[in-house]
Order: C-alpha cells, then sequence, then structure tokens
C-alpha cells in the first residue's frame, strides 16, 4: 500500500480487490492511522479480529449481515492490514493493548 500526492490510499490490484471491494475509511487512534470498515445501516455488529489476521478474515460476513439490516464495523488494529505499520522498535503489547 501507498499514499498518493492528495494522500489517498493507493492499492495494488491483486484478489484482495476483488474480495474487499469496500471503501476504506481511516481513523487516526492514539497518533495512528486506522483502517476501518463501515457499511449498512441499524444496529452495529463489531467485527474483530486476532493476531495475525486481519479485517478481511469477516470479508464473507458483510453483506449478509448488512442484508438483514445490520451495520458492519471491521476495523484493522494497528499494524495489520490496511492499517498503519509502526516500526519494529515501537510494536510492543502496550502499543497493540492500547488499540483495543
Amino acid at each position: 500500500m501507498t499514499l498518493d500526492a492528495a494522500k489517498k490510499l493507493v492499492r495494488p490490484v491483486h484478489f484482495v480487490d476483488e474480495e474487499w471491494p469496500y471503501e476504506p475509511r481511516f481513523k487516526r487512534v492514539n497518533g495512528w492511522r486506522m483502517h476501518y470498515l463501515d457499511e449498512g445501516a441499524g444496529d452495529p455488529v463489531v467485527l474483530l479480529h486476532g493476531n495475525p489476521a486481519w479485517g478481511f478474515l469477516y470479508r464473507k460476513f458483510v453483506e449478509p449481515l448488512t442484508a438483514a439490516g445490520r451495520r458492519v464495523i471491521v476495523p484493522d488494529m494497528i499494524g495489520f492490514g490496511l492499517s498503519e505499520k509502526p516500526s519494529a522498535n515501537r510494536r510492543t503489547i502496550s502499543t497493540v493493548t492500547s488499540q483495543t
């Protein structure tokens, strides 16, 4: 992943794009750029991944849940998926736990 001159995410074209067609969204969390998916409307369902996964794990859950009238929120924890990756010397247990 890279950012273009306008600071927009430029994703490489590969199989992920076919199975992850969602608009990328980002928020700052404790100074880090966190990616998340927010689709649908209604009562929210939050899907959290573990280590070493990312939100892509839940790609087949989104459509059925939104079709059932639910709002689906899937954050990528810092350091995973499309979220910002801290350098190895800044990735600690306290960094990871502060994001949850």
